[in-house]
């Protein structure tokens, strides 16, 4: 009789130890995962959403940061928009920047693999430059170990402005570049290579450039293979300013392009050759009419 007793007990109680090691939670089965535990599929989930939400976070990290390197100069709008002002010797503002930017690059690790990583610019950055000369300025932001300059020039009529060169400064042994190829070294990113001779944003003087679309301005050196993306969205600028310390009337963009840089001097190089033409042509003219008229009048001297 204890025999049988003992033997109902062990039977009564195995399958509840059996079903009690299944992976539960909070005391119900995971029939969606079968044998995966509960906690290590929200634990995927949870790394799915840190990706998606990473670039948001990164952003938002970077334009609230109130513990930077440099000192707050830029002026947060309340938006993604920062406005940086530059002042000169006077007091008075000589160069406003209106602007969200974001500057991407590109560059390659110690396995041979191509690697992006984004940086914002904050508004946290320092802002400094040089506002000396009539015909010639520049602009100068710095944040963590980045260096973002852009040069402005007048037309040689003084009539427009335009951008000449921009810059990007960075250290290849930041942190910010995990694994890339060749640390501890100082690389500058310029147009000068991508782009040329052209000049970028041409303005009437006195006006701002504004545009509502993004740009992309390509950043290289025969120095490195690393390049850069200068991403400029909802941008504002005007250097030269002399009435007052805000934006001139605006002068817009051109419509056309779906959001790549595309240059604007068109217009400006097409009349330059023209007006060259036509003072070849004088020239000839003039030359020839000479030559003719002394040929002419020794001809009757004979």
């Amino acid at each position: 009789m204890i025999h049988n007793h003992l033997t109902f007990v062990l039977l009564s109680v195995l399958p509840v130890v059996f079903v009690s090691s299944f992976p539960y939670r909070n005391n119900e089965f995971d029939l969606n995962d079968g044998l995966m535990p509960y906690n290590y599929r929200a634990k995927r989930l949870e790394i799915s959403s840190f990706k998606n939400e990473n670039r948001k976070a990164e952003k938002a990290k970077e334009l609230s940061n109130k513990n930077m390197t440099y000192p707050a100069k830029g002026v947060d709008l309340g938006t993604d928009v920062v406005l940086y002002r530059l002042k000169a010797e006077s007091g008075g503002t000589c160069i406003l920047l209106k602007v969200d930017a974001l500057v991407g690059f590109k560059y390659r690790t110690k396995l041979d693999e191509i690697l992006e990583s984004d940086s914002f610019v904050p508004n946290s950055a320092t802002v400094t430059g040089d506002c000396s000369d009539e015909d010639r300025q520049n602009m100068v932001i710095k944040w963590k170990s980045f260096v973002l300059m852009i040069e402005f020039t007048k037309t040689p009529g003084g009539e427009r402005w335009f951008v000449s060169k921009i810059e990007v400064k960075f250290d290849s042994g930041d942190h910010f570049f995990e694994h890339i190829k060749n640390p501890g070294r100082t690389y500058t990113l310029s147009t000068v290579g991508s782009h040329g001779s052209q000049l970028l944003f041409p303005t009437p003087v006195g006006k701002s450039y504004w545009c509502d679309r993004e740009i992309e301005v390509e950043l290289t050196s025969p120095d490195t293979e690393t390049t850069a993306t200068l991403f400029l969205r909802g941008m504002k600028l005007e250097p030269f300013i002399f009435k007052n310390d805000e934006f001139g009337p605006e002068y817009k963009c051109s419509a056309t392009g779906a959001g790549t840089y595309r240059s604007e001097t068109a217009p400006l190089v097409a009349g330059s050759l023209l007006a060259s033409a036509c003072l070849i042509t004088v020239i000839g003219y003039a030359v020839y009419r000479y030559f003719n008229i002394e040929k002419v009048q020794y001809d009757t001297m004979e």
